[in-house]
């Protein structure tokens, strides 16, 4: 029986083997990148050998097992949730955002300018919805600011990635998690604040041992907030439907195939497409989630012919998956060997304890909880 404990931890754990099995193939391009005809099916951690970008591994060659900006993400929103003894509002995760900006050393000291240029995509948003001007933007109004994303005026991952535990504060109360989700990810435009919201949702589900087809059935009903209105539903429940529907005939590398050429027409970016990808591989493949991980990571990119030309933004879809497959099968499901690995490499690059994140994350949980 998997107990609320190891559904939390394997929630952070397979949240970093899902961002450390894409980081050293992420965007790699047919031929070029690995000089092979093919792209290849990803298996496997390997060392991270390109290279060193802000949102990045920090590190080249990195050991196997290292993350990225997804890591880095998530162990920021623990830290934050944790100093503030709750779940951070919009107004607490712009403020720390900020602070990571302005004050890169504190945060990751052995990568200052790095750091900073992670970080340096909310300064806009975060000055706006703060009700202050920016530094890069002059001339330009907070209320505008505050409208204006991370720069992209598209919906993207940025929510998932910035609030990848949400849901776990609201066990088992999926609207209060939506809610809270879509709340605190002010900077989502379009149907990510949805899709930010769902993920929430079914992680409150999760954690408390619903399946995956409960967990499905359940975010295709919730609307909480009256989203949608004369023209219909909100686009991800109304867009969902038909897509797990045929998702089901597929399994393991069919399921890959299917669900790249399903959604080749999306952004790589694009936060339908990472929900998607996380709900149909979690119920395809929940009791074995290193196969899971894999079909979630090995998602391509398409010629206008249907043929793969390199890998899409897959760390971030892995990781995604992750946090929410890691519910369902709990830490105990996920091979040891690679938790370990992962423990260690980013331990030794980024000194970040995922064991101690996850427990600080656990511990607030259960304080929580019992009040």
């Amino acid at each position: 029986m998997v107990d609320l404990i190891d559904r939390l931890r394997g929630a952070v754990f397979a949240h970093a083997l899902g961002d450390a099995l894409g980081a050293p193939y992420e965007f790699v391009a047919k031929g070029r990148d690995f000089n092979v005809p093919d792209l290849p099916w990803i298996d496997d951690l390997i060392q991270f050998k390109g290279a060193v970008a802000p949102h990045g591994p920090w590190e080249s060659p990195a050991p196997r097992g290292t993350g990225t900006d997804d890591t880095r993400y998530s162990w920021n929103f623990v830290d934050l949730a944790c100093s503030l003894g709750r779940p951070p509002s919009a107004i607490d995760l712009a403020k720390r955002l900020l602070f990571c900006w302005r004050h890169p050393k504190s945060v990751f000291p052995s990568y200052p300018h790095l750091t900073r240029e992670q970080f340096s995509m909310w300064e806009g948003v975060c000055h706006g919805i703060l009700g202050e001007t920016s530094p890069s933007f002059p001339g330009i109004a907070p209320s505008i600011l505050a409208s204006r994303s991370i720069g992209l005026n598209y919906p993207t991952i940025a929510g998932m990635l910035v609030l990848p535990f949400m849901g776990f504060f609201y066990a088992g109360n999926p609207e209060a998690a939506y809610v809270a989700a879509y709340e605190t990810a002010f900077f989502d435009v379009g149907y990510a604040r949805e899709a930010t919201a769902l993920l929430a949702a079914a992680q409150s589900l999760a954690v408390i041992g619903c399946e995956p087809d409960h967990v499905i059935e359940q975010l295709l009903n919730l609307n909480p907030l009256s989203l949608g209105g004369f023209f219909g539903k909100p686009y991800v429940i109304a867009s969902l439907p038909e897509l797990l529907l045929q998702a089901k005939s597929f399994s393991g590398i069919g399921l890959a195939e299917f669900l790249s050429k399903k959604m080749s027409h999306y952004s790589v970016y694009d936060p339908f497409r990472a929900i998607a990808i996380a709900l149909s591989v979690s119920r395809a493949h929940f009791d074995d989630p290193w196969l899971a991980l894999q079909v979630a990571v090995n998602q391509w990119e398409l010629d206008r012919n249907g043929n793969p030309i390199r890998f899409a933004d897959i760390d971030c879809y892995a990781s995604i998956t992750g946090s929410l497959l890691g519910a369902f099968c709990g830490s105990c499901s996920l091979p040891d060997n690679h938790i370990e690995k992962v423990s260690s490499s980013n331990r030794n690059i980024y000194n970040i304890d995922l064991r101690i994140t996850a427990k600080r994350f656990i511990d607030l949980v259960l304080e929580l909880s019992s009040n």
